[in-house]
């Protein structure tokens, strides 16, 4: 599994909360790891053959971070500037879409639980709907 995409998605969203003036490192690497570990627990459990490792299940929903990273970039530029909370609400709304659709077609197909992809896409959907409010407000 891949990490340093993951890892420079997470440090490029600080440093793009850092412009907006807002310093939540930790808070994007709290709910990182803890998303990961639970996505883990949860994809293990639901799994019906073989077992998913963390760094996997880390790899898939770092990379799935790239939506987030965009709206933060979109609200350095548009909304911070032009004031617009509608575009912001409704960009945020597309954003959670977005990377749970990525992250859960990536996690059903690896993990064969095609039947089970509404079960995975819940949890993914609130891990996502965290970062994207650390993003947005």
């Amino acid at each position: 599994a891949d990490l340093a995409g993951p890892l420079a998605f997470a440090l490029l969203l600080g440093g793009e909360l850092l412009l907006t003036g807002k310093i939540h490192f930790g808070y994007i690497y709290g709910f990182g790891v803890f998303g990961c570990l639970s996505m883990t627990l949860i994809l293990n459990l639901m799994s019906p053959s073989q077992a998913v490792s963390v760094w996997t299940v880390a790899s898939i929903l770092g990379y799935a971070l790239l939506p987030v990273n965009l709206l933060a970039a979109v609200k350095i530029l548009v909304m911070n500037v032009a004031n617009l909370e509608t575009l912001g609400q409704i960009l945020a709304f597309m954003t959670v879409l977005w990377s749970t659709t990525a992250s859960t077609r990536l996690l059903e197909v690896g993990c064969g639980m095609r039947d089970q992809r509404y079960l995975l896409a819940y949890p993914i959907a609130l891990l996502y709907s965290a970062f994207v409010l650390i993003t947005i407000f």
